[in-house]
């Protein structure tokens, strides 16, 4: 297809006005205010929002840099917190651990064979009724050695022994029978084990025995086994009931005295 070749300078020209127009208002908006100001008036705003919003976001990052700062300080604060409370709490325990062993110690006769043993396993832990000691046949440990513990307190004997531990039978079995005396008149008689440290035993009504009374072994007549804490008669009942309960909490207990036969 062929053009008429007076519409293509038609073209051509207008262009040309165009662009020679585009130039006059550039020259014209450099050279006068009074054309800047209206430009101004809209570039004006968006720049100074643009800076704003520069300014915006680079404060946002900061205070999220100095939060995160601010986050990780505390979090070694905290674990050096933590790191020296658990440096006083075995410090503590220590100290505490240390007069304990000077107090057992303090009693022990010169001549006496008596063996200083930790509880590893305690009721509810080891097999019931018992304890578990972190000695055995390594320190010449045997069936029947008696175990005390507190202030000279009989709590049981050794049942069976292992290469580096042993198991403690406590005296207070349930359904086991101890032969015992009770009081200052050392009236023979036969406890039942309760569990616990408890005992009950049978006696005639009127028998010369007062709450508080101190229960043992007769082999052991300076040992204390238990405490008498009740007394319970029945008019029907030809015999009273004593009640008596171990000084020593078995679930607190951390060391044993071993005294060897």
């Amino acid at each position: 297809m062929v053009y008429p070749l007076k519409n293509y300078k038609k073209k051509g020209f207008k262009k040309g006005i165009l662009f020679f127009v585009l130039i006059i208002l550039l020259f014209v908006y450099s050279q006068f205010s009074f054309v800047n100001k209206p430009f101004s008036f809209i570039v004006n705003p968006l720049g100074t929002l643009k800076n704003n919003s520069v300014e915006f976001v680079g404060d946002f990052f900061s205070f999220l840099s100095f939060k995160n700062t601010l986050v990780q300080e505390n979090k070694l604060l905290k674990g050096e917190i933590d790191k020296n409370k658990l440096i006083l709490i075995n410090a503590k325990m220590l100290r505490e651990e240390n007069l304990v062993l000077k107090e057992i110690l303090g009693r022990v006769e010169p001549d006496s064979k008596i063996i200083l043993a930790n509880v590893i396993l305690k009721p509810g832990l080891s097999v019931y009724n018992s304890l578990i000691l972190d000695i055995g046949a390594d320190y010449e440990i045997e069936k029947g050695d008696k175990i005390f513990a507190g202030e000279n307190v009989i709590i049981g004997e050794i049942e069976e022994v292992y290469s580096k531990t042993s198991k403690v039978k406590l005296y207070a079995f349930p359904k086991d029978q101890l032969d015992v005396v009770i009081g200052f008149d050392k009236i023979p008689a036969i406890a039942l084990g309760k569990g616990d440290g408890t005992f009950e035993i049978k006696l005639p009504q009127d028998t010369d025995i007062s709450i508080g009374d101190i229960v043992t072994l007769p082999e052991e007549e300076l040992k204390v086994l238990a405490f008498v804490e009740d007394i319970v008669i029945n008019p029907e009942d030809p015999f009273e009931t004593i009640l008596a309960k171990s000084p020593i909490n078995f679930f607190k207990l951390r060391w044993v005295q071993i005294i060897q036969e």
